[in-house]
């Protein structure tokens, strides 16, 4: 069997770089440029890319329809890329998205999005359960601050998390090296 990568982009969404009556999320500017970037190589390289988007319920900033709710343009959809439209945190549940990389036959995933301790890391270990080989950009996700705990104090936990479960965290460079198909 091929092993076939894909790329998995998720809740990009406006509200979260802020001007829509929340705040942005820790370093927007760098998450949002290594996820073009893994992005763009992923186009480049002609692999399978699925972007996804949060539908809070209504009155919450990432609402379906509301202002914040669209995919930021920086990383917004292209042509037939698919999106795959989400209620829970993880992205596989309640969603075609474990179906459409099956169909496309991707075993390995790349990863990049918000919100590192909630659907990033519902998504990657919803991945893992169902025998993805997972990779995630280190510098290409992000969240906010909880209570006491800095927004850099809990991506370092939950990537620490993650890697001890099976992901393979990197450095958005290197997986754009993976896409590119550089050697290791």
């Amino acid at each position: 069997m091929s092993d076939i990568t894909a790329l998995v982009l998720i809740d990009l969404q406006a509200a979260a770089f802020g001007g829509f009556g929340i705040p942005a999320v820790d370093r927007p500017d760098l998450v949002l440029r290594n996820a073009r970037a893994l992005l763009q190589a992923a186009r480049a390289s002609g692999i399978p890319i699925v972007h996804v988007q949060h539908c809070a319920p209504s009155g919450e900033a990432f609402a379906e329809g509301a202002p914040g709710w669209p995919i930021v343009a920086p990383v917004a959809p292209e042509g037939s890329e698919p999106v795959v439209r989400k209620r829970a945190r993880d992205a596989f549940e309640g969603t075609d998205l474990h179906s459409r990389l099956q169909g496309v036959g991707a075993r390995r995933l790349l990863v990049a999005g918000l919100q590192t301790e909630h659907c990033v890391a519902a998504t990657c270990r919803g991945a893992l359960r169902l025998g993805y080989a997972v990779h995630l950009a280190a510098d290409a996700h992000s969240t906010w601050p909880d209570g006491p705990r800095s927004a850099g104090e809990i991506m370092a936990a939950e990537t620490a998390a993650l890697e001890s479960e099976g992901v393979t965290v990197g450095r958005t460079e290197d997986l754009v090296g993976l896409v590119r198909g550089d050697p290791q």
